[in-house]
């Protein structure tokens, strides 16, 4: 039958009157290229990874520049652009401008902060493109789901229902809604309300807005809306309710609705929502609660106390997006029986036209619970909210909030110029700055807040006063975003009312990023390289902060690092150049309460020019300071604060004037100095070699600088090696003068090969040494990275390679098991192998050098020697590799990082030499 049928319907396909339409290959909106797709997508991803990473780095909030606004002005497009360009679009021209409820100091209004998990649940929801309106879809059931967590979590009973909508000013309306239809009949639905008894609704005077809106909406009237009073509490006076719907009574009238709630919109108050269920089964009431602030509070031990009487509810509005931290939009209508729901906004005909079987089936659906068709799958984002995270710990993070929203409270009362103004029963916190236009001030400071991009809270009044309401929402947000916001309030307060008394409004506003987002630095920047990110979407919001405020040095120091990072070298020079011309000093703040201050000074040039000692203290309680200095120009008068000042400035020949300058200042430095000039100008290579080619337990070998005439003349045999090469031999090893990470760098074996280089090479001035065979016994080279400080040897890290020319990065070590084995049993047994065997070289370095901080690369020669290639105090030492790879990583780097730390503690203390 099945083979009829088709064979029919194949036959009707060819039918000559048949139109059949011309296929072409780029019709279809897929991508005709699925590996590009997937790259972009992946940066896309990890751009909205780093943002949320990297919230704190932004300001909160920022106006939009005009051109922005009019670059959304334009026609409608009618030629594709590339899904990068439309990225890089988002990036620059949208992200940075959004509200900012994701950052941790937005306590504007009750917003939630969403999560990571939230947003890539979003992403799959969006790829499955189901429709929730109706079918038989497994994403009905992880709805169907969330409805009976729901009802357990609120107490309903079975005949509960639920169901997603946009948020709670939707919810609360289809509980008036659900409550008119429960009043008057099914028949209402279609002889409408004008003929019936006039239904009058109760809430209190603090209610939110949109249950005025929904008495309106839903042809009651709001003038059918009777305000009932609040106690000094701010909540429902129970009595005057009771009052009100006696005289409604006896004036003829029908009262049908009472809504209480659980966290009013302006002060956070919960109704006595237990009694106000009382009087609503009394008076044969619907009982309804707007839970959109506060119902989830249930999840919570400390809250949900104060919530009795909730699940006396006949419907409660819910916002998953608030509390609850699911990603804009989630809002949530629950009703005790799912029967009044279906009898306000069931289809009949419909709901009867349906089938039992195939994907018609599983009747009732959801538009038969509510007034949308087509609806999105809100549920996934929560479903995996909850399963993320648990009740507990999103309960946990309401307690938080409720926390700091007393510690804010205690500060106010503390603080005689500020002022509570409103009991603090939950998280919000409202309070004013004390003045004698206290309105006017008070609403400015709000304005200058917003503008400075350090704290987002909202106005409001209470009892006729203006007022700042902080609303704190967000799990991110921390007690030291509350201790900002009163502090910036304080610091507007006393500026504003320090000022002439011309009218508030005319007082100049705070610049635009005024506080400018903090510095990200080096390690932090290299770290997103090192994992395969892509700077350039940052680059582009560097490049855009610093267009927006010539004055912000931190978007331009950062975009220089960005820039060398992504190899774009000379244009991150260029950047820098820029950056220090508007600012000498950077700061890269302790992420706790620091218990030391270094100050490192640094001078211009690329990413190898000076020591990246962030490395050494990341997530530590150490706050770094970088003064950077130009050659010839006076050391400033007035130097950063600090316990311990840090020479940071590695070798090269651009330095030597700038280190031989401060070669002198330090001995008149007014705190302890590490890493000295002096010894620093040793660690050229040639300098190097000097020092070392007669120390005991070391090899170096014969290695000297050379200038592009000298070579060229012993290539045309005017001179000797020797004459370039003291006690040189082929094979050499030439590299351009100031190289590093193995630019440039190539083993020669004749003269002709050298020749062949030069040639190909457009430098003047390179370093040669003698090249010598450091292999194993197996054929394979291992190069070393030792780490001295204070004289102490530390692993850094081991590569492993059949090439002489070892990076670690190009060593395999990450394809090999084998090798890390290798390395692991290196760091593992550092003190009492490698260091044990090379303690004498080891000690001849330290001495040689005079340097409290050291990095070399070595290796070992066939007669046990160490072999060393490099000195330098600015080489990078790090703990970036993926532990679960790398291990034994970690608590060998940790070695070194307390070491530094240590080191630094004994300098400040005065038990360093000087």
């Amino acid at each position: 039958m099945l083979k009829t049928i088709t064979a029919h319907a194949l036959s009707a396909t060819h039918s000559s009157d048949m139109y059949l339409p011309t296929d072409t290959p780029d019709i279809s909106l897929d991508p005709q290229d699925w590996q590009v797709l997937r790259q972009q997508g992946h940066r896309m991803l990890d751009d909205m990874f780093d943002y949320i990473q990297h919230i704190r780095e932004r300001p909160v909030w920022q106006p939009i520049p005009i051109e922005v606004r009019q670059a959304f002005c334009e026609p409608l497009p009618t030629q594709p652009v590339s899904l990068e360009h439309a990225h890089v679009r988002f990036m620059t021209q949208v992200l940075p401008y959004a509200v900012g409820n994701t950052h941790p100091a937005f306590m504007g209004w009750v917003h939630g902060g969403g999560t990571p998990v939230g947003m890539l649940a979003e992403m799959l929801a969006a790829g499955l493109n189901a429709n929730l309106g109706g079918r038989d879809q497994m994403p009905l059931e992880v709805e169907r789901q969330i409805g009976l967590w729901m009802r357990d979590l609120f107490g309903f009973p079975e005949t509960a229902a639920g169901l997603f909508v946009t948020g709670s000013s939707t919810a609360n309306l289809m509980g008036v809604l659900v409550a008119r239809t429960k009043a008057l009949g099914v028949s209402s639905r279609t002889s409408g309300v004008a003929e019936q008894p006039q239904l009058i609704a109760y809430a209190a005077n603090s209610a939110h807005g949109c249950i005025t809106k929904a008495m309106d909406m839903c042809g009651l009237g709001t003038q059918a809306l009777r305000l009932v009073p609040v106690n000094e509490l701010g909540q429902m006076d129970v009595s005057a309710l009771s009052k009100m719907i006696v005289a409604d009574r006896a004036a003829g009238l029908h009262p049908f609705f009472v809504a209480g709630t659980a966290g009013t919109v302006n002060i956070g108050a919960i109704d006595p929502l237990d009694q106000i269920a009382l009087v609503a089964r009394q008076q044969d009431l619907w009982f309804h609660v707007d839970g959109a602030l506060g119902a989830l509070g249930m999840m919570s031990p400390d809250v949900a106390p104060k919530l009795k009487g909730i699940e006396l509810a006949d419907s409660i509005a819910l916002d998953f997006h608030k509390w609850g931290q699911v990603p804009y939009d989630a809002g949530y209508f629950l009703v005790r029986n799912g029967a009044d729901q279906l009898d306000a906004f069931a289809s009949p005909a419909a709901y009867l036209a349906r089938h039992s079987r195939g994907l018609a089936a599983g009747s009732p659906w959801p538009c038969d619970f509510g007034p949308d068709l087509s609806r999105s799958f809100r549920a996934l984002k929560t479903w995996f909210t909850f399963v993320c995270h648990g009740t507990e710990k999103l309960g946990a993070v309401i307690s938080h909030s409720c926390a700091l929203a007393q510690y804010m409270k205690q500060r106010i009362e503390a603080t005689p110029a500020l002022e509570l103004m409103a009991p603090v029963d939950l998280n919000i916190v409202c309070y004013r700055f004390h003045s004698d236009n206290a309105n006017e001030i008070n609403d400015e400071i709000v304005v200058l807040l917003h503008e400075s991009g350090i704290a987002v809270p909202s106005s409001s009044t209470v009892n006729g006063h203006t007022v700042i309401r902080a609303a704190l929402v967000n799990h991110r947000t921390v007690a030291a975003d509350v201790d900002a916001l009163l502090d910036t309030t304080l610091a507007f307060g006393h500026a504003l009312t320090s000022a002439t008394k011309p009218l508030i409004k005319n007082l100049p506003k705070a610049p635009m990023n005024s506080s400018h987002p903090p510095l990200m630095g080096l390690a932090k920047l290299m770290r997103m390289a090192f994992e395969g990110q892509s700077l350039m979407p940052l680059a582009e919001t560097l490049k855009a902060r610093a267009e927006r405020d010539a004055s912000d040095a931190n978007a331009l120091m950062d975009l220089s690092t960005a820039l060398q990072l992504h190899g774009l070298r000379d244009v991150g020079l260029a950047t820098l150049s820029v950056a220090l011309q508007t600012q000498r000093v950077y700061e890269l703040p302790a992420l706790q309460s620091p218990a030391l201050r270094l100050l490192a000074i640094m001078g211009p040039g690329d990413l190898m020019a000076n020591a990246p000692l962030p490395f050494l203290f990341e997530n530590a309680d150490i706050s770094l300071t970088m003064l950077y200095l130009l050659p010839g120009e006076p050391m400033p008068a007035c130097l950063p604060e600090h316990d311990v000042a840090f020479i940071a400035i590695s070798d090269a020949s651009q330095t030597h004037a700038l280190l031989g300058q401060l070669a002198t200042e330090v001995d008149t430095w007014p705190k302890p100095v590490l890493v000295r000039p002096k010894g620093i100008l040793r660690t050229s290579r040639e300098n190097a070699y000097a020092l070392l080619k007669d120390a005991p337990g070391v090899y170096v070998p014969p290695t000297a600088q050379a200038s592009r005439q000298a070579l060229e003349e012993f290539c045309s045999g005017i001179s000797a090696l020797s004459d370039v090469l003291a006690g040189g031999a082929f094979p050499l090893i030439i590299r351009p003068l100031d190289s590093h990470a193995g630019h440039g760098l190539e083993k020669v074996d004749t003269v002709q090969a050298l020749s062949c280089y030069l040639a190909a090479s457009q430098e003047t001035d390179f370093f040669i040494a003698s090249f010598v065979d450091y292999s194993g016994p197996d054929g394979l080279f291992r190069k070393y990275r030792v780490v001295l400080i204070d004289g102490v040897p530390f692993a850094g890290h081991m590569g492993v390679s059949s090439h002489w020319m070892i990076h670690y990065l190009n060593a395999g070590m990450v394809d090999s098991a084998v090798k890390r084995a290798e390395e692991e049993a290196f760091m593992r047994d550092f003190d009492t192998g490698f260091a044990l065997r090379q303690r004498t070289g080891l000690q001849s370095v330290y001495e040689r050098f005079g340097l409290d901080y050291l990095v070399m690369d070595c290796a070992e020669t066939s007669n046990g020697d160490l072999f060393v290639f490099e000195v330098d105090a600015g080489a990078v030492v790090h703990s970036m590799d993926p532990p679960d790879m790398f291990p034994y990583k970690v608590p060998a780097m940790q070695k070194v990082f307390d070491a530094f730390r240590a080191m630094l503690q004994r300098a400040a203390a005065g038990q360093l030499p000087r």
